[in-house]
């Protein structure tokens, strides 16, 4: 499921090269569950933006979901979940456009991305906010949207940043 080797980011501060992932290896198979833990700053976010092609690695190598990090980065987004701490909605949206919108993006039709959102809404105990402007969700629910966004499309993987926060 995911394989890395090596895998580094540098980064240049006011002229400064500083190390932000120090050549990593780690596998994970199909089926595990893996979390990073850390200190603040020991690279955790970073490593999990390199596995999800939001940030280019500067060393080594990578496979997620069958697809390689640096050359097939569209391949991997495809086959992945992928929430986030700080979420990435309109707050004038409503909850039932964005993840319709979501899944639309993946490339699902209309029945089928309004047929997920009602399923998620159920799992996520979310049903019957779909014509809640989001800005209006508490944290909670916030969070459990962002969930529903990360898993519309039904990944292959899915990966999750602070999972807990607002739950």
């Amino acid at each position: 499921m995911i394989t890395v080797r090596g895998l580094a980011r540098r980064f240049t501060v006011r002229g400064q090269s500083v190390e932000a992932v120090k050549g990593i290896d780690f596998d994970v198979a199909p089926g595990e569950v893996v979390g990073f833990l850390g200190p603040n700053g020991a690279g955790k976010t970073t490593t999990l933006r390199m596995l999800t092609t939001l940030l280019r690695p500067t060393g080594g190598t990578g496979t997620v979901a069958g697809c390689d990090l640096l050359t097939d980065p569209q391949g991997v987004r495809r086959r992945i979940g992928c929430v986030h701490q700080g979420g990435a909605t309109w707050p004038e949206s409503r909850v039932g456009e964005e993840i319709e919108l979501q899944a639309r993006l993946y490339g699902l039709s209309r029945t089928e991305a309004r047929r997920r959102g009602a399923l998620l809404a159920e799992r996520l105990d979310l049903a019957g906010l779909d014509q809640r402007p989001v800005k209006t969700l508490s944290g909670g629910q916030r969070r459990r949207l962002d969930i529903a966004l990360g898993l519309v499309h039904e990944p292959t993987l899915v990966f999750l940043d602070e999972p807990t926060t607002g739950l």
